[in-house]
């Protein structure tokens, strides 16, 4: 059984035995994010120091480390309990954190997806958007929320790209069964968060068109095409000029939706510290 689980898709915070458990500060939260998410391997002080202060770090260099380390130990010990569950050791050139019995929420998510993929190989595609929907509802919020640092800045920008990519996937999905009236407020949702993810936009065109909303569908390649070239001075690509044409001759299928251009860089999520960045397709 599974006694200590800790949480990263949303506010890090860890749960032994199902009570909270407190990992401290918002610095030695960071501290312990950085050995989460390196699991298995060393991480060196000065990594650490990177990854948590910047540029911003104090006088004091790495002998910030290891109080912070002692504390983090120390709480572990008291949670495992004896039953296996997660360490830190100390070696020569930095620390590393074994999860032993414990559990993430990221390992939980992954195989959740894991099983999505599988699902959809075996041609269960109704199975596989249950899949992505479960694996949707692992998330409470913005991943590592409130954490500072280089460190937790890109893992939050890698886990976000992660989620969307699987709603995107799950609505992809919902198109190929003709799902497109169940999936347009999603899509228009998913679409007002992230105005420049091109392949959203051309599944939005898609679902209202497939479902008799020709005008809407226009309407929005009129508004992202404006977008692209106000914001990124760019013109539309080839796979949403051709869902456009599509559309003029009448025969725009969900093949078109199914093409993946390369997004705009100004199309990645971003970490919202104003509140919860992609949640509008869950």
């Amino acid at each position: 059984m599974t006694r200590v689980r800790f949480f990263t898709l949303g506010p890090l915070h860890a749960e032994v035995a199902g009570e909270w458990l407190d990992l401290g500060p918002v610095r030695q939260q960071a501290v312990f994010a950085t050995l989460l998410f390196n699991v298995d391997r060393v991480v060196t002080p000065a990594s650490i120091l990177h990854g948590v202060w910047g540029s911003h770090a104090p006088p004091t260099g790495t002998k910030l480390i290891p109080p912070y380390i002692y504390r983090l130990r120390r709480m572990l010990q008291a949670a495992a309990d004896g039953h296996g569950g997660p360490a830190i050791d100390t070696l020569r050139i930095g620390y590393r954190l074994r999860l032993g019995t414990a559990r993430t929420d990221v390992a939980d998510f992954d195989e959740t997806v894991a099983r999505a993929a599988a699902a959809e190989a075996a041609g269960d595609l109704a199975g596989a958007v249950g899949l992505l929907a479960e694996a949707d509802k692992i998330w409470a919020g913005e991943p590592l929320a409130g954490l500072p640092g280089p460190h937790a800045d890109s893992r939050r920008q890698h886990l976000l790209e992660r989620r969307i990519a699987g709603l995107e996937h799950r609505l992809e999905l919902q198109l190929r069964l003709g799902h497109s009236h169940e999936a347009i407020p999603a899509l228009t949702a998913l679409h007002t968060e992230f105005p420049l993810r091109e392949h959203v936009a051309i599944m939005l065109m898609t679902a209202l068109y497939q479902t008799g909303r020709q005008g809407e569908a226009m309407d929005v390649f009129g508004t992202f095409r404006a977008r692209l070239a106000a914001d990124l001075g760019v013109e539309p690509t080839p796979a949403l000029a051709e869902a456009y044409t599509s559309m003029l001759r009448g025969g725009l299928s969900f093949a078109a939706a199914r093409e993946r251009p390369s997004e705009h860089p100004a199309a990645q999520p971003a970490a919202d510290h104003h509140g919860t960045r992609g949640r509008a397709a869950g």
